[in-house]
């Protein structure tokens, strides 16, 4: 099995090179919409040291972050809904991952996102249908042999990147570090264990090494910080000092530390330094890949390639043991538990008492009942992130969700869109609806400040500010105060800022200037790229409700309640008041209300996916539907 080590160290810079170049932009804009979150990183076997590696870089940045096995992260679950988790794994299919995959989704974090080193993974599959996304980076290298080598070194060259640094170094080899490491293979033998001293850069690297002894039975390892070395650990070396020698992770950060802390120790214990240069964390990469020429000889001495040590039938079994099944069950329907999760918001559903979980479930279930016990002629829906996702908002809702919408007009359903945009709502549907069902849908343009069926091609009307002084003055106060780079559209009840990548950072100083100055007569409501200012009371999403009834009375529909499904139903999210409406449906933010906006959707599916999951309930019957969620 696997293949030999040494063939493994030749292919290093190789792997290096390609791991620097190779396109990381979309994996690097997630990797950023984490930095606010906390984040728990799993791997397991030799991935687990890119994980300690990426808590590293991410706590670098001033979150907290912890590296976990897949277990440990099973041991952990009341923490996941309020972190983002990152998953590591080069084949993206062993037991473990995938186990730990189905829990994390079922307790719908922040944000998961994966990194694999292969193609048409299981981890990848497993995740489809859902707002898990997995990146797949194949390593043109191939697969590693028994230890983790050249994935390791792609890893922590990606996630560097990833995370905004360079790696500005090269991992060669010098002569130097050679002869130092073959004077101290000298001095050891078989029967020597191994203290690690180490401090940051150093430490995923400590837990590398330990992994590659252990995994390839080199020789018994002990490791610990430098300071935590002073706290009782270096009674080993007292006891035991003939069979141990010292291998210390140094970097100019620590160096003046290691230095003292190594020349405390008797001058007869056998001391290996792995030394980097660098202060920033290719440090990590550096340290990892002579970590790896260490290994090497270690394993000539134990007559064991590491690449290709053997297994043994028990430890297959080990690997592949299916657990699943033995895990506690949940006191709680998972779906149940998410839905109240999602109305708690940062709160955790396992910081509720007995008594306050079974109010939230009465308050489920009561919601869920009316809802499906009305029989609906209408139908509400948000446009951005609810018919048409982040990725297709310049070419509008797809195949899938048209035949939907079709589908329910040719049943004589009356369709609303509250949208905050204007014009490219329009034109998009006009196109993807059949043009004899465009009078049944009503559009409110703006928020709702201009009203209008599908065909009708003069709404929302052009350049008209003609009561937009209040909105003229907030637009010049906000382009003085925070520069005139904002892309900043004008219309006669709405003030709409949109932000780019760059500009999003401020995006919470406009809101908070324009609440401290008690602007009167207007409102702030938020999308996820967008704060829209609207005039009150004429603006609102509840008007395209409104004009919906209207319709339906006019048509002498029997079936007069309407449905109401949007994205932003927490405030100050742009559907909030839409989702006030006592039949309400969210497919991503809800709001804390017990009456109104819940999501039954299943874990982790958000956006145009889970309005989808709500449109394949719907029962359809002429000029009415039902729901069954």
């Amino acid at each position: 099995m696997g293949k030999p080590f040494k063939q493994e160290l030749l292919l290093l810079e190789k792997t290096y090179s390609w791991a620097n170049q190779v396109n990381i932009d979309e994996f690097k804009n997630y990797i950023e919409s984490t930095l606010n979150d906390s984040l728990i990183s799993i791997g397991s076997g030799g991935s687990l040291s890119a994980s300690y590696f990426v808590s590293n870089l991410h706590q670098s940045k001033g979150r907290l972050s912890k590296a976990m096995t897949p277990l440990e992260l099973m041991n952990s679950v009341p923490i996941i809904n309020n972190s983002s988790v990152l998953f590591l794994s080069a084949s993206g299919k062993n037991t473990d991952i995938l186990t730990a995959l189905k829990i994390v989704t079922n307790e719908e974090p922040k944000s998961l996102i994966g990194l694999t080193l292969a193609k048409n993974t299981l981890l990848k599959k497993a995740s489809q249908n859902t707002a898990n996304l997995i990146y797949e980076l194949p390593n043109p290298m191939g697969k590693d042999g028994f230890l983790a080598t050249n994935s390791l070194v792609a890893f922590f060259t990606i996630l560097n990147r990833a995370y905004g640094n360079s790696n500005h170094g090269d991992i060669s080899i010098s002569e130097l570090f050679l002869n130092d490491l073959a004077t101290f293979i000298n001095k050891v033998d078989a029967t020597f264990t191994f203290q690690v001293l180490y401090s940051g850069y150093g430490h995923p690297v400590a837990i590398d090494i330990e992994s590659k002894f252990s995994e390839a039975a080199l020789g018994n390892i002990l490791y610990s910080d430098y300071r935590n070395y002073g706290h009782g650990r270096h009674h080993w070396l007292d006891k035991r000092g003939e069979k141990t020698c010292i291998i210390a992770l140094i970097t100019p950060d620590n160096r003046e530390l290691a230095l003292k802390t190594l020349k405390l120790l008797p001058s007869s214990v056998s001391v290996l330094k792995i030394e980097s240069d660098f202060s920033n964390h290719f440090a990590s990469i550096d340290l990892l890949v002579k970590s790896f020429y260490l290994v090497n000889s270690i394993g000539n001495i134990q007559q064991i390639d590491p690449g290709r040590p053997g297994v043994p039938e028990f430890g297959r079994k080990l690997y592949h043991l299916q657990y699943i099944s033995t895990l506690k069950k949940a006191d709680i329907d998972v779906k149940v538990k998410v839905a109240i999760q999602r109305k708690l918001g940062t709160r955790s559903f396992y910081s509720l008492s007995l008594n306050e979980r079974d109010e939230w479930e009465l308050a489920y279930n009561a919601y869920k009942n009316n809802l499906e016990s009305k029989k609906y002629g209408g139908v509400i829906f948000d446009y951005d992130g609810t018919l048409c996702s982040d990725c297709e908002r310049l070419t509008g809702i797809n195949t899938t969700v048209s035949e939907a919408l079709n589908e329910l007009l040719s049943k004589d359903i009356i369709i609303g869109i509250a949208t905050g945009r204007g014009k490219s709502v329009r034109v998009d549907l006009q196109k993807k609806i059949k043009k004899a069902y465009h009078k049944n849908i009503i559009i409110g343009y703006y928020n709702g400040a201009e009203i209008g069926t599908l065909d009708n091609a003069e709404i929302p009307k052009k350049n008209d500010e003609s009561e937009s002084k209040i909105l003229q003055s907030i637009n010049k106060l906000i382009s003085q105060k925070f520069g005139k780079n904002l892309k900043i559209e004008l219309r006669a009840k709405q003030l709409t800022i949109e932000f780019s990548k760059e500009s999003y950072a401020i995006k919470n100083q406009i809101q908070e200037y324009i609440d401290s100055n008690n602007f009167k007569g207007i409102a702030c409501v938020q999308s996820s790229h967008s704060i829209d200012i609207v005039l009150k009371p004429d603006v609102s999403k509840l008007n395209v409700v409104k004009e919906c009834m209207v319709v339906l009375q006019k048509k002498s529909v029997k079936y007069q309640d309407i449905l109401c499904i949007g994205d932003k139903g927490r405030f100050p999210g742009n559907d909030y008041e839409l989702l006030s409406h006592p039949y309400s449906l969210s497919v991503d933010e809800t709001s804390s209300d017990k009456i109104s906006c819940w999501s039954f959707v299943s874990p982790s599916i958000k956006q145009v996916s889970a309005t989808l999951a709500y449109l394949n309930t719907f029962v359809i019957y002429k000029n009415y539907f039902t729901i069954t969620l």
